[in-house]
């Protein structure tokens, strides 16, 4: 049955009536028996029936299809009204139960459990005392009221599949948005941490050739090959990471910011034994280890860099550490430092692998840690 938290979960919007049309044009099928009693000949059709049937039709369907055009659930009036269109015509001798087998049905669109079920049980006790006074027998009336049951149980089925239908369409939407929204993100993680670290090895080169022009010509030809290289993995990498295949290797990172650090006129100092071979992690800690480096570049004045890799009893490598030694004006609180783009991603990227990223500033110098699960 449709929950009293469905209701509420469906009141503050609008309810999925467009995809019950099906429903509601098949249920009108019944109204096809309303003749039945003239065609097989049981009572004689009189002009002033036909024409009050007809008047009464029109109105039910009115009342019918009045939440369907407004978006909403059937109301108390609406069901009752349609129930004592059926007794109004009970004069004509057509089948007039029809009406109630109706509002039963439209019962299962109430908004509240309790309230529909008690509501089907007084249109079915007002059927049979209806029956009583119209001198029916108890088995005349009993199969109007099975059939007022059966299509209420049955409206109620399709109504609740409906809701979930309805709820399971729009929990897929959001999926893929969610999907669009973190693949946007990715690139552009990916994008911050290919550009940022590749540009300002490229800016740290140029200076360095331009200085070495008027010195030394060989050097500055050879730091101008290294930019065009440079240039051109960065470009590759761009379109791997836009393609969703970008998987970086800590082997590779870690030469990469030795030759980094070393054109900026810093000294990296490996504290413990480098990658042997790359694992599956290595890859989120290589684009840690990137903008590591492109800050210590970037923002400070540091003349050395100390790395330290921690590796498990299997010796993967699941922890790195770089301290350098810029000088602070003054030391800080870790919850005062200001994360740009560059950290927010790395650690975005590293929670998502169930790692950390650790800041500390130390009276000489900053230190990070990234960590991701051994």
């Amino acid at each position: 049955m449709a929950t009293d938290s469905l209701s509420r979960h469906l009141a503050d919007r609008k309810t999925p009536w467009p995809h019950f049309n099906q429903y509601l044009v098949a249920y009108l099928s019944y109204l096809l028996f309303y003749p039945v009693p003239w065609l097989l000949g049981y009572h004689r059709p009189t002009l002033a029936g036909v024409l009050f049937s007809t008047a009464a039709m029109l109105v039910f369907l009115l009342v019918y299809f009045a939440p369907y055009r407004k978006d909403r659930y059937y109301g108390y009036g609406e069901i009752i009204l349609t129930d004592l269109i059926g007794y109004a015509c009970a004069w004509t001798h057509g089948d007039w139960e029809v009406y109630c087998i109706f509002a039963a049905g439209m019962c299962a669109r109430l908004p509240g459990k309790r309230q529909s079920i008690t509501m089907v049980i007084l249109l079915q006790v007002v059927l049979i005392i209806s029956g009583h006074f119209r001198h029916k027998t108890t088995l005349e009336v009993i199969p109007s009221a099975f059939f007022s049951i059966i299509t209420y149980m049955g409206t109620l089925v399709q109504w609740q599949l409906g809701i979930r239908n309805f709820e399971l369409r729009e929990a897929q939407n959001e999926i893929r948005t969610l999907a669009t929204t973190a693949e946007r993100e990715r690139i552009a993680r990916d994008l911050h941490d290919l550009l940022g670290h590749s540009l300002t090895v490229i800016s740290v080169k140029a200076e360095l050739a331009d200085r070495l022009f008027s010195s030394d010509t060989a050097r500055a030809r050879q730091e101008l090959t290294e930019i065009s290289q440079i240039a051109r993995t960065s470009l590759r990498e761009v379109r791997d990471a836009v393609s969703g295949m970008n998987g970086a290797s800590l082997q590779r990172e870690l030469d990469r910011a030795r030759k980094a650090l070393n054109t900026a006129g810093i000294t990296l100092v490996l504290n413990s034994p480098g990658p042997a071979a790359d694992q599956p992690q290595n890859s989120v800690l290589a684009l840690a280890l990137r903008e590591a480096v492109t800050n210590v570049i970037r923002h400070s004045d540091a003349r050395t860099c100390t790395l330290t890799f921690q590796q498990n009893a299997e010796g993967h490598i699941h922890t790195f550490t770089l301290e350098d030694d810029g000088p602070l004006q003054a030391p800080q609180p870790a919850r005062s430092i200001v994360e740009g783009n560059g950290l927010r991603g790395m650690r975005a990227r590293l929670a998502a692998s169930g790692g950390t990223l650790t800041l500390s500033p130390q009276p000489q110098g900053f230190k990070l840690t990234a960590t991701t699960l051994p």
